[in-house]
């Protein structure tokens, strides 16, 4: 079965809000993080590029209808709009990243 991209998402938690609605109107859908976000979404539970969310290609157009509704409550911006960086996770990520470094230089 071959899933297409329907939406980008800011988390897990619209994620799992989007996944729902879509299941309520039968459609299965995946949610995966973007780019190298898995990483961070496992150290801070968030990652910096936001989920992209699948469904089977045969849904995509009807899964799109229901994107639309969701966004005409003013959610969440285009679905075509690339994932934005999210500036203080990112400084948050190195700040730990450096304390980590520092622990394990100055043990």
């Amino acid at each position: 079965m071959q899933y297409e991209k329907i939406y980008n998402c800011k988390d897990d938690t619209e994620a799992a809000v989007i996944l729902g609605m879509l299941s309520a109107s039968g459609i299965t859908g995946m949610s995966r993080d973007v780019k190298q976000g898995d990483i961070l979404n496992v150290m801070s539970g968030t990652t910096l590029y936001g989920n992209e969310i699948c469904v089977p290609k045969e849904d995509a157009d009807r899964a799109r209808k229901l994107m639309k509704e969701y966004d005409s409550a003013g959610t969440q911006e285009d679905p075509k709009d690339k994932p934005k960086v999210r500036v203080p996770y990112l400084i948050l990520t190195i700040v730990f990243v450096v304390a980590v470094i520092f622990a394990i230089v100055h043990g």
